[in-house]
């Protein structure tokens, strides 16, 4: 990619929550039950015995007032224990995601399995279970600067780009999950509006972490398959 290519003004602010999935503050009703099915759909796909689903919630930018023509709903089974099996429901959301490309209201839908122990930082998070909010978005403006969003997102396009041409699965494993540490730290300790956050759903919204997702995934299957001499 062309860092050229990168706009000055990744996030987006708006005075009311996506009236696509919102009135007001409440969740559309045909919204929540078309989420629910989904969320059964996958539970389903999942097939782990003995699952203890404690909620289910949407939380992200369409769950807050950052939602732009790039953001997904972002779709979480919050799980008891779920990091115990962290590896198995990493690769069946990641095959689940592949596999089906479901929309609501032409909005792309992101399945995710959430530790229920796990603190998740997100402006706002939505129980479809209960039908209300566990954290309510308040309708405050980034702070984040677009140069600096700008330049945070140069900065992991070149890693990203060093990565693809490695040829080296240790050094793609190691970008991509360095990529994930600077976003949750970014999390941690300035929320969604974080410049570290904002500039890998940048990159995200570009498909760069899928095709360092894809690179990865290419990389392991040639390690583990035995070609004729």
């Amino acid at each position: 990619m062309n860092l050229e290519e990168f706009t000055a003004q990744p996030f987006v602010h708006h005075d009311i929550l996506n009236p696509l999935l919102w009135q007001d503050l409440q969740l559309l009703p045909d919204v929540r039950r078309k989420l629910l099915q989904i969320a059964e759909h996958f539970t389903k796909f999942l097939n782990v015995p003995d699952m203890q689903i404690e909620d289910i919630t949407i939380s992200g930018s369409n769950a807050s007032f950052g939602y732009s023509e790039f953001s997904d709903v972002d779709l979480h089974l919050v799980v008891k224990d779920a990091a115990e099996q962290e590896e198995l429901f990493n690769a069946k959301k990641n095959q689940y995601n592949s596999t089906y490309s479901i929309t609501v209201h032409d909005i792309p839908v992101e399945l995710y399995v959430q530790d229920s122990g796990q603190t998740h930082h997100s402006a706002g998070i939505y129980s479809l279970t209960k039908n209300r909010w566990i954290k309510q978005p308040n309708n405050q403006a980034p702070v984040a600067s677009p140069q600096e969003i700008k330049r945070k997102a140069r900065n992991y396009s070149g890693q990203i780009n060093y990565a693809l041409r490695s040829g080296d699965l240790a050094v793609a494993q190691h970008t991509m999950s360095e990529l994930r540490r600077l976003r949750q730290a970014g999390l941690e300790q300035q929320g969604e509006h974080s410049v570290e956050n904002l500039a890998f759903k940048l990159l995200r919204a570009r498909g760069q972490i899928d095709k360092l997702r894809k690179y990865i995934d290419k990389l392991t299957s040639a390690e583990l398959s035995l070609e004729e001499e």
